[in-house]
């Protein structure tokens, strides 16, 4: 029998994403060009940071959030294109994203790592600092 005297372990609270580049995703997912443009690119296989920059969201990527971008393993890229193209197939045009870590912590050189997980049957892209 579980000891309820313990409280339950914490998992990090999932945090509204409101870095930049994210809202600008966001905003260009309301277009269906651009929604057009982001299932063609996916399809094409591009790099992430490329498809940022011909989507033209660039202004809004910060250098640590394009060095994980650039970093991630073909496995979470691949899980990050279908979790966005499954979001593309439907009518919620929002970042599948849980992200626990914030612009400043990564300028100030907090390291994070990236997931792409199931979350109340959708596949979210979680991205959380690294435990050091």
């Amino acid at each position: 029998m579980p000891d309820s005297t313990k409280p339950p372990a914490k998992r990090p609270r999932p945090a509204v994403p409101n870095s930049p580049i994210v809202i600008a995703a966001n905003q260009g997912l309301l277009d269906p060009n651009f929604r057009d443009s982001v299932r063609q690119m996916h399809a094409e296989g591009y790099p992430l940071t490329k498809m940022v920059e011909a989507l033209g969201l660039d202004d809004e990527l910060i250098e640590p959030v394009r060095t994980l971008l650039d970093n991630l393993s073909p496995d979470v890229v691949e899980g990050i294109r279908q979790a966005t193209l499954a979001m593309l197939d439907t009518t919620n045009y929002v970042m599948p994203l849980d992200c626990t870590v914030t612009d400043a912590e990564l300028n100030a050189g907090v390291k994070a790592e990236v997931e792409v997980l199931p979350e109340n049957g959708v596949q979210t892209i979680h991205v959380r600092p690294v435990q050091s």
